[in-house]
């Protein structure tokens, strides 16, 4: 149960994070391609860094590279409703808060 709540947490992170990349690049006006760099780096940069920091190989992403695609996945969605969310700036802040949670 403990390492199901884990992943649990694991992966909405991951999606928090592609979320505000991807809106991000939403309010600069970005196209699909910007969605998707944005929103990948910022979902699993930071892991990224934190692997290569401890020396950790293969990188998560490229051992399990269900983590890419869902960030690929996640960015495109944000792509195509983005437009809808009336503050972009206060979804950032609500992904972002969830993420760091």
């Amino acid at each position: 149960m403990f390492e199901s709540s884990i992943a649990f947490l694991d992966w909405l992170g991951i999606v928090a994070f592609t979320i505000t990349g991807a809106l991000v690049a939403s309010r600069n006006q970005m196209d699909a391609v910007g969605f998707v760099l944005l929103g990948t780096v910022t979902g699993i940069g930071g892991g990224t860094i934190r692997d290569l920091l401890l020396n950790i190989h293969p990188i998560l992403w490229i051992e399990h590279p269900s983590y890419l695609a869902v960030c690929i996945a996640v960015s495109l969605v944000t792509f195509f409703t983005a437009h809808r969310a009336h503050s972009r700036m206060r979804l950032i802040l609500w992904a972002d808060a969830i993420g760091l949670a």
